[in-house]
């Protein structure tokens, strides 16, 4: 044991003297997760500016602009005939998407014929496009309701509600789970602090393990590595709990879980990133490179992960792929728990899967930093044979 606590320390003396060490996985750790949500604080985009291209100028186009500029996505900041006007504007990006009403709109609606209006939004920002998209098809829908509500009412005197059944005999009660506001920020970021976790760790401890090489140490014993394991996991834990404390009550995130199960489920993906970082830690031939490598992984972990886009979309080679990387699984298990509310029996496939890695990760640092080794062990006092 005595030679356990004696490694423990030699590590925690390693990470806790190295300045670019401590700025990177505790600081970096920190920064980012304080960061990151920040941009994403009003959780939904409203209030986007767009423009109207009425060609009808009737009472009923002026009308249906009304309903559109009604809406909490946008706001209608120009009503200008020149349409090449108004797409110069979006392509500077003064303008999130315009309106084009047609000559015959008015006319149409009022014979009770099938009336178009054009809606064009800015597809390259995917969340402009969506949010004018979606003001002008509920501005649409409720502005087509009312028209037909009052034709009705006209006709036959009924009563509103009659009419209202009417003119839609079919309701959408659209309910969020697991997140209330429909806000991104509570999508993405509760993932992104994960791989977060993974990143900085993985540059951290490679860092570490470099430094060690670049002074002709290496290692491989497993009770040293043991030791190793238990100092990065305790690290990743405490700041684990900052994040659950302190970012999420400081941002309002919501979750249904509770700290202690979400915990419990992330474990093994936090051993997994250790353990591939001293596997990696022995491959990289200066700390440069281990950093600019892991900064490279970044974006790939990102995507792979299958919450920019979803897993069940990717081909089935990328989905293996990224199931390699302990943020996929780990990201996976802390949504279902911490923000879905599951319990472990409901994530054991994933879960076993990250102890699985750990398994795989384990044998391969073991046999990789065997065969790398050299003489010692840094600030343990001990050498290996």
């Amino acid at each position: 044991m005595s030679r356990f606590l004696q490694a423990a320390r030699g590590e925690l003396r390693a990470i806790f003297t190295d300045r670019a060490v401590v700025l990177v996985m505790i600081g970096g750790s920190i920064f980012y997760a304080l960061f990151y949500p920040l941009p994403y604080q009003a959780q939904v985009a409203t209030g986007l500016p767009v423009a109207v291209v009425d060609h009808d100028g009737s009472a009923i186009s002026r009308e249906l602009v009304r309903w559109i500029n009604a809406t909490e996505q946008v706001e209608v900041t120009r009503n200008s005939p020149d349409i090449l006007q108004v797409q110069d504007a979006v392509r500077r990006k003064a303008l999130a998407g315009y309106i084009e009403i047609p000559h015959d709109f008015g006319r149409r609606v009022l014979r009770g014929e099938p009336a178009h209006i054009g809606v064009f939004a800015n597809a390259a920002y995917i969340v402009l496009y969506s949010q004018v998209a979606n003001a002008a098809a509920s501005a649409s829908l409720a502005f087509s309701r009312d028209i037909v509500e009052q034709r009705l009412l006209a006709r036959d005197q009924r009563s509103p509600q009659a009419s209202a059944a009417l003119a839609m005999p079919v309701t959408v009660d659209l309910q969020e789970l697991y997140n209330p506001d429909g806000g991104y920020a509570n999508y993405v970021v509760p993932a992104v602090l994960i791989l977060i976790l993974q990143q900085t760790f993985l540059i951290g401890i490679c860092m570490v393990q470099v430094g060690r090489r670049e002074q002709g140490v290496v290692y491989f014993a497993p009770l040293v590595m043991a030791a190793q394991v238990c100092v990065y996991l305790a690290l990743q834990c405490l700041l684990f709990g900052f994040y659950l404390l302190i970012v999420y009550e400081l941002f309002g995130f919501p979750h249904l879980g509770s700290a202690g199960l979400a915990l419990v489920a992330v474990l093994p993906g936090f051993i997994a990133v250790t353990l591939l970082g001293l596997l990696l830690g022995c491959l990289f031939a200066s700390r440069e490179t281990a950093l600019q490598v892991m900064m490279l992984v970044s974006v790939p972990a990102l995507f792979l992960a299958g919450f920019a886009w979803p897993a069940e979309a990717m081909p089935g080679w990328l989905v293996w792929l990224g199931r390699l990387l302990p943020s996929t699984g780990s990201i996976d298990v802390f949504v279902r728990v911490y923000q879905m509310g599951a319990g472990l029996a409901e994530i054991r496939g994933s879960w076993l899967g990250l102890w699985l890695l750990v398994l795989g990760y384990a044998i391969a640092a073991l046999w990789v930093c065997r065969v790398s080794r050299h003489t010692g062990y840094l600030g343990t006092g001990y050498s290996q044979p």
